[in-house]
């Protein structure tokens, strides 16, 4: 999160309604050094003892996947997913993608959890936007899926087996489609993506000046 102080309670509270055993999640929050308005509030919330508040140093680039290769050096779980501050992920997410992997052949080491926006009926944009994240997750991964070809990730909501994530060197903290670009290093060296039936809600940008921004 960075400078989004006025969703980290929801962020949190989204986390806590997985259906998950809190003994088994190490829940990483990972707020720049500079945003000390969410830093101190992340520290006056109480938090639960799963949860871990790592304060990335500053340096350049200030990037989402610079950060997220800080919070990976000191992961501990057996698989890592990213969320991002405003998702809401369905409480079975987890065990759905836990289920998969188990039964998937060795080779698949991410799974993509599907995307889209909660307030789609706000406005004419945020229809546009669900309209969207509805063609590419819903009907076009799904496609390219069953072919032999990359699969570009979406930029949340994607499990990973961490040891392979840090053998092919996470993410690239330079690329702002790291995520994409990931998908595509994990096809190059012999991995596979697969797409879970599962959502995470977002919310749609509802007004120009943000969606242009």
């Amino acid at each position: 999160m960075y400078k989004e102080k006025y969703i980290a309670e929801r962020l949190i509270r989204n986390i806590d309604n997985l259906d998950y055993p809190k003994s088994k999640l190490d829940v990483r929050l990972l707020l720049e050094e500079d945003d000390l308005d969410t830093i101190n509030l992340a520290r006056s919330l109480n938090l639960p003892a799963y949860y871990t508040i790592l304060v990335v140093p500053h340096s350049l680039p200030k990037t989402k996947p610079k950060a997220c290769n800080y919070g990976l050096i000191s992961a501990r779980g057996k698989y890592t997913v990213i969320y991002d501050a405003e998702d809401k992920p369905e409480p079975d997410q987890l065990k759905k993608v836990y289920l998969a992997f188990k039964r998937l052949p060795e080779e698949y080491v991410c799974i993509q959890a599907k995307l889209n926006y909660y307030n789609s009926k706000q406005n004419l944009l945020t229809k546009w936007f669900t309209q969207e994240y509805s063609m590419w997750f819903e009907l076009l991964l799904p496609g390219v899926m069953q072919l032999n070809i990359p699969l570009p990730l979406g930029g949340t909501s994607n499990h990973f087996k961490t040891e392979e994530l840090k053998k092919i060197g996470a993410w690239d903290p330079f690329n702002v489609t790291e995520d994409a670009d990931l998908g595509i290093r994990l096809f190059k060296e012999g991995y596979k993506t697969s797409i879970i039936a599962s959502r995470t809600w977002e919310e749609a940008a509802n007004r120009l000046p943000v969606w242009i921004n």
